[in-house]
């Protein structure tokens, strides 16, 4: 089989891509490649209060038809500036329209442009930051609440699956150079494999490619730069800590004036319905089983029984003495796979500050909380020995400073030291896991018909920034069809 166009992942990267080639070249022959489920086969049992099974081999949480777009989950879209770090490399006249086609797209199927938060935030939140010598990123920010995502993925199926060829539970394990073509192998089955040609092949992959997309890059002799990884924890709390900054900014994050200790916060989920977490489960890709967060705000979930609702985020600090990019991400499992079996486990503030075990076993320290913790598959476990010294130091630090200032925000007369034993801390987060593989700034790696886009390059994140990378590679490739044709 023979096709123009191989596409591997239909997440936000490789839909955007798909849409882009069929807007600029009709007709185009497409095959969209998903290694996970359709878009309504993907329940996660952790989000029903359950265990994590691995769903058979693929993780619908960071596998399916829609990607990082979960179906029954909510979502955000944050514009540029946040993914700085496409502008330079897309060009910044560029990178705003690529943002602003990106948005357009993404939002088209609900019919209705969302409003968006982020970029007006008052003198109090300012003021309330810069007393603990933090500046808060002003973005535009637009909130999906549960049932958006549902509206948006079924809109991009319905656009699509009519006009590509689309293979569900589809994974590339190999691709190799065939004189002017590829020569792609795809798993089909447990048991089954298809072989396939094509004259251009796009990887968007994200979280579910995170080693294997790298491993065949290099098999193809494509140089690539290690990440920069942090790695930390993410911390849940009752929703009226977070709800005052939340609503200004959901997807808050700040940067450090005068501080040597680079700490930031991710995935923020705190606005005035809180947020969950679920887990995502990395299966092999890192040798033995691998479990880590995923943090979603949620707007119209309801309590169940008593305790209020739960609000988190995320923070992470950079790696400290654990060698180069791999040992460090190495070290790093290793010692979770030793404290918790590679699955996440919790602590009370208090400990994982102090450095001193909880005793309690996870149903009493679930007891304990004054919310109703998002996750009930965890263990109790000392989260803080995850870290080394110099990492403990820089979260704990950088936590008292975003913390305090969210406390001051929120004029509850609170401190830090007063909600101690009220936070749950969750281990770990883990962030840029993807080497950076070189590509132009149409995300085309330089003498192979092969582009990159979305987490898998390496460069940004985001649902936003991986449709902006997609764009880009669908318009170069569909340039290079309209060319061959007119010969």
């Amino acid at each position: 089989m023979h096709k123009h166009v191989v596409i591997a992942g239909a997440g936000p990267a490789g839909l955007a891509c798909a849409r882009a080639i069929l807007t600029a070249a009709p007709g185009t022959d497409i095959l969209l490649l998903e290694a996970g489920r359709p878009y309504r086969r993907r329940p996660c049992p952790v989000g029903r209060g359950r265990t994590c099974t691995g769903c058979a081999g693929i993780c619908n949480v960071i596998s399916g038809f829609g990607g990082s777009m979960h179906y029954g989950d909510g979502a955000k879209l944050s514009l540029l500036p946040s993914g700085r770090r496409l502008v330079p490399h897309l060009g910044a006249e560029r990178a705003s329209e690529l943002c602003e086609t990106a948005f357009a797209w993404l939002t088209e199927p609900l019919g209705r442009t969302p409003e968006l938060l982020g970029e007006r935030l008052t003198g109090r939140a300012v003021d309330a930051f810069a007393a603990h010598h933090l500046r808060i990123r002003e973005y535009p920010v637009a909130v999906f609440g549960e049932s958006d995502p549902a509206t948006v993925i079924a809109g991009w199926h319905d656009l699509l699956a009519p006009n590509v060829d689309l293979w569900q539970t589809a994974e590339l394990i190999d691709a190799k150079e065939h004189g002017q073509h590829l020569e792609l192998t795809v798993r089909t089955g447990p048991d089954e494999e298809r072989r396939v040609s094509c004259d251009h092949l796009v990887l968007a992959t994200g979280r579910r490619g995170v080693t294997s997309t790298t491993d065949l890059l290099k098999r193809l002799g494509v140089p690539t730069e290690l990440p920069d990884i942090s790695v930390g924890v993410r911390l849940e709390m009752a929703v009226g800590l977070l709800e005052a900054i939340g609503a200004e900014h959901p997807d808050l994050k700040v940067s450090q004036q005068g501080h040597s200790q680079k700490v930031k916060s991710f995935c923020f989920c705190g606005g005035p319905n809180g947020g969950r977490i679920k887990v995502t489960n990395y299966q092999d890709a890192f040798g033995e089983e691998v479990l880590t967060l995923d943090g979603h705000e949620t707007t119209e979930r309801v309590p169940e029984g008593k305790q209020p609702l739960a609000s988190n985020f995320g923070l992470l600090c950079q790696v400290q003495g654990r060698g180069n990019a791999l040992e460090a991400r190495d070290s790093f499992i290793t010692t979770y796979r030793r404290l918790a079996g590679g699955r996440p486990f919790a602590q009370s503030l208090r400990g994982f500050l102090t450095r001193r075990a909880d005793a309690a076993s996870w149903p009493e320290l679930q007891a304990r909380m004054p919310f109703q913790p998002s996750v009930l598959d965890l263990t109790a476990g000392p989260v803080d020995q995850l870290f080394t010294d110099a990492e403990h130091t820089s979260l704990t630090a950088g936590f008292r400073r975003f913390m305090g200032s969210i406390l001051a925000h929120a004029r509850l007369g609170l401190t830090v030291d007063d909600v101690l034993d009220d936070v749950l801390v969750v281990g770990p987060e883990l962030e840029f896991l993807w080497d950076k593989p070189a590509i132009d700034a149409d995300c085309k790696v330089p003498g192979l018909p092969i582009h990159v886009v979305g987490d898998s390059a390496g460069i940004a994140q985001g649902i936003v920034q991986a449709a902006m990378m997609g764009i880009a590679a669908g318009r170069r490739v569909a340039a290079g069809t309209r060319a061959a044709a007119g010969r």
